[in-house]
């Protein structure tokens, strides 16, 4: 039997075939190549750090670098995004995950998915953390002390903040989404975004510590 990972990316495809591809380029961000025929088309789209090509009608993912099919759930991130993209700028006003749409319910298992596990690593290494999301996710620094902007997808910027404590305040990481986010994702799309973001950081920094 198909898992529901499968249901979703075909679904997630049929809808993104039925979309007008020029009005998606526009309204996400993403680069667009067209191919003759007219009918094939190419989006170019960043995300996380790592270069996706996805293309028209199709919905096919691969990796720019590698050419390689992408995980079902980044190609599904990343075909909702162009089908949803509403256009609007980032409101540059952060929220937590527990104030996107129906955030709460998910709120206590996002915790522990993602920033907990950035805590329990890097809550002693904030200089190699303030090096990879600079280095390998292309971040600024926020108006915060520690405190980084991530741009996620084109048009979906993220805030990761890492508060290394000390010997009675433990560390804390915080990942906060723009206001505009569920413009571009559903929220359970924006949890898997924080895991794969999370899984990302956590690979990077223990392959700099052996």
């Amino acid at each position: 039997m198909r898992d529901n990972y499968t249901a979703v990316l075909e679904q997630a495809r049929r809808e993104f075939a039925a979309k007008n591809s020029m009005e998606m380029a526009r309204f996400s961000g993403a680069a667009l190549t067209l191919y003759p025929p007219a009918s094939w088309r190419e989006f170019t789209l960043p995300y996380l750090g790592r270069i996706y090509r996805i293309s028209w009608p199709a919905g096919e993912v691969l990796s720019y670098s590698t050419g390689k099919e992408a995980p079902t759930a980044t190609a599904i991130i990343l075909i909702h995004y162009l089908t949803r993209a509403a256009g609007k700028p980032p409101a540059g006003k952060w929220i937590p995950f527990r104030h996107l749409w129906g955030g709460d319910a998910f709120n206590t298992a996002f915790q522990k998915s993602c920033p907990a596990p950035l805590e329990k690593f890097f809550g002693k290494k904030s200089s190699l953390f303030a090096r990879l999301v600079q280095e390998r996710l292309h971040a600024r620094p926020a108006r915060e002390a520690s405190s980084f902007i991530v741009m996620a997808l084109p048009r979906l910027p993220l805030l990761l903040r890492l508060a290394e404590g000390d010997g009675e305040i433990p560390p804390r990481a915080t990942i906060l989404f723009d206001e505009t986010a569920n413009d571009y994702l559903v929220t359970e799309d924006l949890a898997v975004l924080g895991q794969q973001l999370t899984a990302r950081l956590l690979r990077w920094g223990r392959e700099e510590n052996r």
